[in-house]
């Protein structure tokens, strides 16, 4: 039988077992006049809970209590009660001590067969505990758990309302790379992800040598659909986003690594539009009219080669305008007037054969790759700087350039940043564009384009129709991609 190993119980040189209560003022020692450690041990129990229970009621008496403080009586020692389960054994003095012990063993056997029932706090949690597992089988039934493929298939379509479309194509690549590495290919339930997945990733991520910032923005790719995920409440494993706390760099040291666009030196323009190298070797109409609509309107590249043929229109006002009717912002979508530099180029010409042979597009040769229509200017671009010796290695100049170069000519000319913005689309301070979208200021804004001025020979570069054959060829041109569906407005009650 395990023993309990009682407080202030103490064994003396004879083999007899003594209590010894040690107060401020004595040490009292008392023989409870047995060898026997069961016995000692339940008399020596029984006084110890007589003593802590005086101390709780008289607590304000700060000295030890002694032994008589209880009333207590040595020749009850010799007189106590065992409980082992229902069952009670009692004995008294040392004739029945053995009887005991062998009544003892008897009630060891018994519990065997009938155990102890439990205690109404233990009855009471476990039927709480029934009830929390039913209430959550139910839940489990009535709502599924999700996989995660197709809970990152409804994110991806919700972005595509909100971002651009260049911006998901790369969340969408990002969320690729994230299950092949961390997921192994796998589609797991949504909630069986958490933090060890991500930092699997960015692991893997560190171990192929990509650069912080690369890393930290598909961390925050991951992010977005983690965002998703919990404010749709498919995710409820956690309530915080498991890439919190992962990301390389600081929101600061990001801004500082990004590196800005460099203009084109008044060299690079002459350089660059040379009429015989430009003609030959930027010889497809995009080529030809894209870095052109870049230097003189400041347009994106993504905008200048969208552009449809029913967006090249003639105010009433006279004046000529391409109407951006997507960017890559709220402000990016404007009217830009065509500036005559333009018009002597023979742009509205170009436009005219292209809208006389049916295209829809004003360059229709152009398949629409990765949200664009961009791709092949961008690589043929690049090919056309290195080939001029205008784009080394170590700089930062592209098709964006243009536009920084427009941007600032626009602020040495004293352009307010007003009429700047409306040229370039850029967002201007909160309430300005509701205001600006009544005012009838093509005319204005046209004064602002025709004073741009580059080291270009217009007369030299003017377009002369060799563009007809190539726009006529219908067999080349590329199906246009279709325009995003609009919301039907709900009908007002």
């Amino acid at each position: 039988m395990p023993q309990i190993k009682a407080p202030r119980l103490y064994l003396n040189r004879c083999g007899v077992f003594y209590f010894r209560l040690k107060t401020k003022e004595k040490d009292r020692k008392v023989s409870l006049r047995t060898k026997c450690p069961v016995t000692a041990n339940i008399v020596a129990l029984q006084i110890n809970a007589v003593i802590e229970r005086g101390r709780a009621m008289n607590n304000k008496n700060t000295r030890n209590p002694s032994l008589a403080d209880f009333n207590f009586n040595r020749a009850d020692l010799r007189q106590y009660e065992i409980e082992v389960g229902n069952i009670k054994i009692k004995a008294e003095g040392p004739e029945d001590h053995a009887r005991a012990m062998e009544a003892v063993e008897a009630a060891k056997g018994l519990l065997a067969l009938q155990p102890e029932p439990p205690s109404p706090v233990v009855t009471q949690l476990a039927q709480d505990e029934q009830a929390i597992l039913a209430q959550v089988v139910a839940q489990a039934k009535k709502h599924p758990a999700e996989k995660t493929s197709k809970i990152a298939a409804e994110w991806i379509a919700e972005r595509r309302l909100k971002n651009a479309a260049r911006t998901v194509d790369a969340k969408a690549y990002h969320w690729k790379d994230f299950t092949e590495q961390a997921l192994k290919g796998e589609n797991p339930e949504i909630n069986e992800l958490d933090k060890s997945h991500v930092v699997a990733y960015k692991s893997a991520l560190l171990k192929k040598g990509q650069a912080g910032k690369t890393i930290d923005n598909k961390l925050l790719s991951i992010a977005d659909f983690f965002e998703y995920a919990l404010s749709q409440g498919h995710y409820t494993r956690h309530n915080t986003n498991p890439v919190s706390g992962l990301y390389v760099l600081t929101k600061k040291e990001r801004v500082e690594q990004t590196e800005s666009y460099e203009l084109f030196t008044k060299q690079d323009i002459a350089a660059l539009f040379e009429p015989l190298a430009y003609k030959s070797e930027m010889n497809a109409p995009d080529l030809f009219w894209g870095p052109l609509l870049g230097i003189y309107t400041g347009m994106r590249i993504s905008e200048a080669t969208q552009i449809r043929c029913r967006d090249v229109i003639l105010a009433e006002n006279g004046v000529h305008f391409i109407h951006v009717y997507k960017s890559k912002t709220k402000g990016g979508i404007r009217k830009v007037p065509i500036c005559d530099a333009l018009i002597d180029l023979g742009f509205l010409n170009y436009v005219e054969e292209v809208r006389d042979a049916g295209a829809n597009r004003i360059f229709p040769h152009r398949s629409f790759i990765n949200g664009s229509y961009s791709k092949r200017l961008s690589e043929e671009h690049l090919k056309y700087l290195t080939l001029r010796k205008i784009k080394k290695h170590d700089d930062h100049k592209s098709f964006h350039s243009y536009r920084v170069n427009v941007i600032t000519q626009l602020a040495n000319n004293g352009v307010s940043a007003t009429l700047a913005s409306r040229i370039v689309g850029h967002e201007t301070e909160k309430g300005m564009d509701v205001h600006l979208g009544y005012v009838r200021d093509l005319p204005a804004l046209k004064q602002v384009v025709d004073g741009l001025h580059w080291p270009i020979d217009l007369a030299a570069l003017r377009y002369e129709g060799q563009f007809k054959a190539f726009v006529a060829n219908k067999q080349k041109w590329k199906k246009d991609a279709p325009e995003p569906k609009k919301k039907k407005r709900e009908a007002s009650s």
